[in-house]
């Protein structure tokens, strides 16, 4: 499946998902995340800021920034996505695409461990939003990869290329999935019924 196709039926499937949904999935997944050894042993941790139709990171960012991590969000000019140091203290704007950013502060170059969103993936491949920001950090930056998805947001057969930047480790509300196979979340919610 190509990768627009991709994005298609998995924006259809989230669009079925109400917010108390979205809100117990994200719950989920950020429960699992900080019981992963590869986040709570990391120092510096890069983190996105999610919209509407990705699982909610803030809970995770609160959770890293009490465990006293070098916690990072994106800031994007023109084609560089930059990873931003913030602190309860940090000051943000919202930028052209809806997403909050942090003014000021400075970027953080030696990360152990990014959190990215994708709209759909298959494995450990991961379709974005098609601006290529994720892909040409991580292809600069070596750190262990953790996406973040709701269930609804896997397809079959997805198709990648030499530019796309594989996934360490998938975390869902339902599943963990790295290079060893998968698991079950052990903080599951059943909260995206996929409808084919």
């Amino acid at each position: 499946m190509d990768k627009n196709q991709a994005r298609k039926l998995a924006k259809s499937r989230i669009s079925d998902m109400d917010d108390a949904q979205k809100e117990w999935a994200s719950g989920a997944i950020a429960d699992a995340l900080s019981s992963i050894d590869e986040f709570t042993h990391a120092h510096k941790v890069f983190v996105y800021l999610g919209t509407q139709n990705e699982p909610d990171t803030n809970e995770i960012v609160g959770l890293a920034l009490m465990m006293e991590k070098v916690v990072c969000v994106p800031r994007v000019r023109g084609e560089d996505m930059k990873a931003i140091a913030i602190s309860p203290f940090t000051n943000f704007k919202t930028n052209r695409w809806g997403i909050l950013e942090p003014v000021g502060s400075y970027a953080v170059e030696d990360i152990d461990v990014a959190v990215v969103p994708m709209v759909a993936f298959d494995g450990l491949k991961r379709a974005g939003h098609g601006k290529g920001y994720y892909d040409r950090y991580l292809a600069e930056h070596d750190c262990f990869v953790i996406g973040l998805a709701f269930d609804c947001q896997e397809v079959e057969g997805l198709e990648t290329n030499a530019f796309d930047v594989p996934l360490d480790m998938l975390v869902t509300e339902k599943r963990i999935v790295d290079k060893n196979g998968q698991r079950k979340n052990p903080y599951f919610a059943d909260s995206c019924q996929r409808q084919d």
